[in-house]
């Protein structure tokens, strides 16, 4: 029993030294965890651990291999960088990106086929349309072009084989806005040459006047020349007379206009029609009856047959019974209406709305013809 007691005594002695040994060192080593950049006995023996393996790898490896693990063992034993985190940016700020360019990519376009058959009614009714309140110039507008109609001037047997024809061009008159542009044609018809042909003495009615044409020095044989002249026959239908010379002859001729050709095309929208047709009433209106033929029941026949009669332009209308058109007189500007209103059956009514009251009469006169021939 003395034995056992006298072999007890050290170690529990020694036990207790060595737990009051722990409990000195713990506070000591709680101390140090919590100090930066603190690395623990085992985590070195880790790095160590890793280092050997990186570097048993690299003798193997490439030499790649070797600075890449180099790098990451440099950035596990840098110390925590003492600089401060950066602050948190703003509500409602966004951070812009070359990655977010791809957002303002426009969407891919759809390509919308359309159909290319436009009816010939519509594309007439869109000629019409004016984004103004104000009508058009009439030099600011094409003409609209219908059936050519050439008239003789000078027959070559008349002219001993000179031969002249003309006819209206429907184009504004550069020299004169107010002038009536004639295109004359002249032709040799003899064996000789032809000098000087040229105007003289116009005989005109108060306030004509007549832009000649420059003398055409030599005409030779078998050829045939073009001109252009311009006549202000002041909104009149009468005729302007002259006489057409060469460097041998001379003779009278005279050129009268129908009266479609003393107006330029006008284009005004539906309102604007309706507008000045109220301020043309009276007797400043004129209405006809008359009765299409079967040939002359479509748009594009009437539309033909009232612009073959008249330099006129179509204007818009709403309703497919009513054709409207619309002019101003070349000479002094006056505005001319025309309407042209189909009944039951075959009838129709023609109106013409012009403070020219001879010119309409006589317009009328002609649409009809045109329209019932």
């Amino acid at each position: 029993g003395r034995q056992r007691s006298w072999m007890t005594a050290p170690f529990v002695t020694f036990s207790s030294l060595l737990i009051h040994r722990l409990d000195d060192d713990l506070p000591r080593d709680l101390e140090e965890a919590e100090r930066p950049g603190f690395v623990s006995e085992e985590e070195e023996e880790e790095e160590g651990s890793v280092s050997e393996s990186s570097s048993s790898e690299s003798d193997s490896g490439s030499e790649g291999e070797d600075s890449h693990s180099e790098v990451e063992a440099k950035k596990k034993r840098t110390p925590p960088s003492s600089k401060p985190a950066p602050k948190p940016q703003k509500k409602g700020a966004k951070e812009i990106s070359l990655l977010d360019l791809d957002d303002f990519t426009p969407p891919p376009s759809q390509s919308v086929l359309s159909s290319p058959i436009v009816s010939t009614s519509l594309v007439t009714d869109l000629e019409g349309l004016t984004l103004t309140d104000t009508t058009l110039a009439p030099s600011m507008i094409s003409p609209v072009f219908g059936t050519v109609k050439t008239y003789e001037l000078l027959h070559r047997m008349t002219g001993e084989g000179l031969s002249v024809e003309y006819h209206f061009s429907r184009q504004p008159f550069t020299a004169d806005s107010r002038m009536v542009a004639v295109q004359i044609q002249i032709s040799n018809n003899t064996a000789t040459e032809v000098k000087n042909v040229r105007i003289n003495e116009p005989k005109l009615l108060s306030g004509m006047r007549v832009q000649e044409f420059k003398e055409i020095e030599s005409l030779p044989p078998g050829e045939t020349v073009s001109v252009v002249m311009g006549i202000d026959f002041c909104d009149s239908t009468q005729a302007a007379s002259f006489q057409l010379c060469t460097h041998t002859r001379q003779f009278y001729v005279s050129i009268q206009p129908p009266v479609g050709e003393l107006m330029a095309p006008v284009f005004m929208s539906e309102n604007e029609f309706k507008k000045e047709q109220g301020k043309l009433t009276g007797m400043s209106e004129i209405t006809e009856k008359l009765t299409l033929p079967e040939k002359c029941q479509s748009d594009h026949v009437i539309v033909q047959r009232v612009t073959a009669a008249a330099n006129v332009s179509r204007v818009p209308c709403g309703s497919d019974k009513e054709y409207r058109f619309a002019a101003k007189t070349v000479s002094s500007g006056s505005l001319i209406l025309i309407t042209l209103e189909k009944k039951a059956g075959n009838a129709a009514h023609l109106t013409i709305n012009s403070e020219k009251m001879l010119i309409g009469t006589m317009l009328v006169k002609d649409i009809i013809h045109s329209l019932t021939q």
